[in-house]
Order: structure tokens, then C-alpha cells, then sequence
């Protein structure tokens, strides 16, 4: 950790010195301050600690989080590093201050699971608070992973990826190309390979409309093959009787409903935010 308490104030482990009495904000447990001429001045826990905010960092991680907090102090917002949140019983890594407006920014280095990444975000949004993750490098170069997508948001009016580059102490700001891709005769035999394999396909000369077959990249959307949905969308509009009219909104949500369970879900965007733009590339 960065911060540490002192004398009934709280000190940067940049501007702490050795020999003085420093203690962890969240559980008063005695720190101890490393300070070194090649790493990031931190402090940690003692060995036997039982503090829940004790585990060790890497040092991308402390130095990721001093970086961040410099950058935004540099383009005059307010900031504070390590930020316990009691109602969440949690602690943030930066909270900045713009405009009067709060924000948190969570610097992830490591692996986080979906379950936890949900929880975390929803916790901050049910305080009022904006969190934005931006992703450590472990997380470089795997744009096209389910791993990196799930931190998908929605910053300055598009949707992004957020990266922090501790090497140039910079954001990288990554937009999935989301886009329609026509289908080929390769595409298509895989497709009906897949349906054969379930065994949706009653028989050889079965064929499906030509939309079916196309393939929207750039996003994981469904958490199962893309055709196993299209072809149940089929099934349900031979049962719709010629002529219905939908309403946008209604045709949205019936193709959501198809097989609701197949869509993969992004935590830190509204809910089904990113699948409307998949149904709108669907729909043209």
C-alpha cells in the first residue's frame, strides 16, 4: 500500500521517513515502510498480519497507482490514493474529482473473475460512484479475449477498452472494431457442421436464410456458438404470423429473449447496453 497513517494524518510512502511509527488505515496494524533506491517506496504488513487489505501488491500495481494519481493531479483534479469505503468494507485504489463529480479508478493488474468484477462495480454504483478500470499488462495485446472484453466500458460516448501503460505512464484507449463480416463458403460449411453436430439439422438439404450465416466480430457476444442462436431465431419466426408489425423496442427484446441465458454480460455497462448493438447489425 501507499498510504499510511500518521500521527492522526495520513502520509505518502514517497514522503515517509524511516525510523517513525506508521500504522495501516483500515485495521491500525503497524506497517512496515520499504524504501529502496530501485522500487516504489511502499508499506506492508507484517507477516503475521490479519488485515484483509494485507495481501501483497506487485510492483506494477504500486507504481500503476502512484502514476495514476500524479497523472490526474497534472491535469488539476483532485485526488486521493487508497480510499476505504466502509459502507463496502473496500478500499479504492484512486478516487479523482471532477467538476464535482466523483470517480474511481481501479488500476487491474491481476485476475479478477466476472462474479467479482460485477459485485465490485454495482457496490461503487450503489454509493454514487463512476468506477473506471483501467487494465494492467497482463491484459495487453488480448484485446480479442473474453478475459479483457468483460472490462468493457462506455467512455467518452463509445465503448472502450482502458489500459495503463506504467512504462509510459500514459492511458491507452482501445475501441473493438464491431462490425458485420459476410459470410463465405467456408463459414457456411462450419456452420452446418456445428447444427449437424447438435443435430438441429433433420436432414442433408436443410438450408438457412443467408443472414444466418454472417458473423459480427470484433466482441464475444453470445457465451455459445453464434449460428446455435440465429437458428433458433429462424424456428421462431416461422411460427410469427406475415405481416406483424414490432416496434423496435419489442423486436429487441424478443431476439433477447431467445435463448436469454446465451448472452455473455459486460459488468461495467448498463444491462444489455452492448448486445442492442449487436441486434442493430443484426437488424439491417
Amino acid at each position: 500500500m501507499l498510504i499510511a497513517k500518521f500521527n492522526d494524518h495520513y502520509v505518502n510512502a514517497s514522503n515517509a521517513r524511516q525510523g517513525e511509527k506508521y500504522y495501516c488505515p483500515e485495521c491500525g496494524e503497524k506497517l512496515i515502510l520499504r524504501k529502496g533506491k530501485t522500487k516504489i517506496a511502499h508499506f506492508a504488513h507484517y507477516s503475521k498480519s490479519k488485515c484483509l487489505f494485507g495481501e501483497g501488491e506487485t510492483y506494477e500495481h504500486l507504481l500503476g497507482k502512484q502514476q495514476i494519481f500524479e497523472w490526474a493531479r497534472e491535469h488539476g483534479w483532485d485526488a486521493e490514493l487508497e480510499v476505504y469505503i466502509a459502507e463496502l468494507n473496500q478500499r479504492a485504489d484512486i478516487i479523482i474529482t471532477i467538476k464535482e463529480k466523483q470517480f474511481v479508478i481501479e488500476f487491474q493488474c491481476s485476475p479478477l473473475s466476472e462474479r467479482k468484477l460485477a459485485e465490485r462495480t454495482r457496490g461503487y454504483r450503489k454509493i454514487g460512484l463512476n468506477c473506471i478500470w483501467l487494465l494492467g499488462s497482463r491484459y495487453f495485446g488480448k484485446q480479442s479475449q473474453r478475459q479483457t472484453q468483460k472490462f468493457l466500458q462506455f467512455l467518452n460516448h463509445r465503448y472502450l477498452l482502458a489500459f495503463w501503460n506504467t512504462k509510459k505512464g500514459q492511458v491507452n484507449l482501445v475501441r473493438p472494431f464491431i462490425r458485420m463480416k459476410p459470410a463465405t463458403i467456408k463459414t457456411i460449411n462450419q456452420d452446418y457442421r456445428i447444427l449437424q453436430k447438435q443435430r438441429l439439422l433433420m436432414h442433408q438439404g436443410t438450408t438457412l436464410p443467408l443472414i444466418c450465416h454472417h458473423r459480427i466480430t470484433g466482441l464475444h457476444f453470445t457465451n455459445y456458438q453464434e449460428i446455435l442462436w440465429r437458428y433458433q431465431v429462424c424456428l421462431w419466426l416461422t411460427d410469427i404470423p406475415i405481416f406483424t408489425s414490432f416496434t423496435k423496442t419489442q423486436w429487441f427484446q424478443y431476439l433477447r429473449e431467445i435463448n436469454s441465458t446465451g448472452w455473455e454480460t459486460f459488468p461495467c455497462l448498463q444491462p444489455f447496453s452492448i448486445t442492442n448493438v449487436y441486434l442493430k447489425l443484426f437488424t439491417k
